[in-house]
């Protein structure tokens, strides 16, 4: 859902339950207040009647099914699944990702990439993301345990490694303008391999 910054209607009120005014009203910057709305406004739009917690390490939960949040710029996406843990992630596409991409990405990687295009880094960056807020592993290492494999036929694929296992997952992803959005359940896990 793309969003204007700080844009609220009068009603505002109508699309939130008491706990979540208040936590709307708690925050101090304009932005965090826009990304608050619109995600709920957005959520309301799936018609789940559902209330967003939050956990201690400020991970959204629901009481019924799995969801994930992710924000960048104007942009907010929701991942939902009614009964498989799911990760989703927005990134603006830079040139700022070269900056980093060697604390995710592997030589292991670099292999299975088609590129290292702007676009391609960003891919990668955000499905780990994705696939962190899935696992919700502590500790887990973006260039050690997860891997991204994108095939010229636009086949997608990701491998976990988890203690002696390595799950596979096929995940989803959409280029939008300047942004790539991803998407990774555990129901798209399709192969498991014990070492």
């Amino acid at each position: 859902m793309k969003y204007l910054q700080n844009s609220f209607p009068e009603n505002i009120t109508s699309i939130f339950n008491e706990a979540e005014f208040r936590q709307f009203n708690s925050f101090n910057s304009l932005k965090r207040k826009s990304e608050y709305y619109h995600t709920r406004l957005l959520w309301n739009s799936f018609e789940k009647n559902t209330p967003i917690n939050y956990n201690q390490l400020g991970r959204p939960m629901i009481s019924k099914g799995h969801i994930s949040i992710s924000h960048s710029r104007d942009i907010v996406t929701i991942g939902y699944h009614p009964t498989h843990a799911v990760g989703v992630d927005v990134e603006y596409i830079s040139q700022k990702i070269r900056l980093i991409m060697d604390k995710f990405i592997s030589a292991d990687d670099k292999q299975m990439l088609p590129d290292l295009s702007d676009q391609t880094i960003t891919l990668v960056w955000s499905v780990k993301e994705a696939v962190y807020k899935m696992e919700n592993i502590p500790g887990i290492s973006f260039k050690e345990n997860i891997h991204v494999k994108i095939l010229p036929d636009a086949a997608a694929t990701v491998d976990v490694i988890k203690e002696n296992e390595i799950h596979s997952y096929e995940f989803h992803y959409e280029i939008r303008d300047q942004f790539v959005i991803t998407c990774c359940s555990h129901s798209s896990r399709n192969g498991l391999i014990i070492f």
